[in-house]
């Protein structure tokens, strides 16, 4: 079994004790945190799945170049008051648009209503940065990501930044066309529950 440990990072969630046999991250996202790299790890306790990694690596040439390893060592150095600050800044955030009227539903692992909060608790620990939330319909979500002042429209997660994109855009999942998932960074709360208030008022 293969677990994508993105989202949690090794701090939030550790896939090999909880008995993967690989657990793969992209460190392009938390792990780096500054959005200026591409860049992953791969961990096994396997001695036979290590050893197929490293002779794949070998034979495909796949290795860091120095300024990507730098830039990696540089965010890992800051990873850990990162985090704390984006899963402070997530749960706030998802409190005030579960209270919301113009949000349909929402997704959440650290809301107590949640359908994962259960099994979030006893595995992980914390519950991430990143919200989904349901505006209703493709018109809606346009209009709260293109009246957003703090917040980038991004594909891409994990950053300093709070960044949002509404998913079904991709047209690859079956999603809900109002569907906007919502990376948390590591702004003043206030100033992010801020903007996400005035954008909502356009809808």
């Amino acid at each position: 079994m293969a677990i994508d440990n993105t989202t949690l990072t090794p701090l939030g969630q550790k896939p090999l004790l909880l008995d993967a046999d690989i657990s793969m991250c992209s460190d392009t996202k938390a792990m780096n945190g500054h959005s200026d790299v591409v860049f992953g790890h791969v961990a096994t306790q396997n001695s036979s799945l290590y050893e197929s990694m490293l002779l794949w690596r070998k034979v495909s040439g796949s290795i860091p170049a120095p300024m990507e390893t730098w830039l990696m060592q540089r965010g890992l150095s800051s990873l850990d008051m990162r985090l704390e600050r984006m899963v402070n800044n997530a749960m706030l955030i998802a409190d005030y648009l579960s209270q919301h009227d113009k949000t349909l539903s929402i997704r959440y692992p650290g809301l107590v209503d949640d359908p994962s909060h259960a099994i979030a608790c006893k595995q992980m620990q914390h519950f991430g940065f990143v919200i989904s939330f349901d505006l209703g319909s493709k018109i809606n979500a346009e209009l709260f990501l293109n009246n957003t002042q703090l917040i980038y429209e991004a594909t891409s997660f994990g950053g300093m930044h709070t960044m949002a994109e509404r998913r079904a855009r991709w047209g690859t999942d079956d999603l809900p066309e109002g569907l906007i998932r919502l990376s948390v960074g590591c702004e003043n709360p206030q100033d992010i529950i801020a903007d996400i208030s005035q954008a909502l008022n356009f809808i």
